[in-house]
């Protein structure tokens, strides 16, 4: 299955591979997008966006959302190179925060 690139690059060697089957996300855009939908679910289910402020929920950003850029800037500029597990971990925290992030905006602007 070949998705467009604005969703995935699908590098080969980045994909993960389950059972023989070569998944059409990266394990960081896999990470991504599971961990959205489920903490979106999650956070609507149990109205966890209500908990938080703006200041608070920006420090969850910092925290959930810094090892994905550090871990993605750091292989761009080639100091090192990532493997997927890795890849996996860091697009789960910040596809967590994004999940959140995205009701608390829902909640409060819309």
């Amino acid at each position: 299955m070949v998705l467009p690139k604005w969703i995935c690059h699908q590098i080969p060697e980045r994909c993960l591979v389950l059972k023989g089957w070569r998944m059409p996300l990266c394990s960081r855009c896999f990470g991504l997008y599971f961990g959205l939908v489920l903490s979106f679910i999650f956070s609507i289910t149990f109205n966890i966006a209500r908990l938080f402020n703006k200041n608070q929920l920006l420090l969850v950003a910092f925290v959930l959302c810094s090892p994905l850029a550090i871990d993605g800037t750091t292989q761009l500029f080639k100091l090192r190179e990532s493997n997927n597990s890795m890849r996996l971990v860091t697009g789960l925290m910040s596809g967590i925060f994004c999940g959140v992030g995205l009701h608390y905006i829902i909640i409060h602007y819309f």
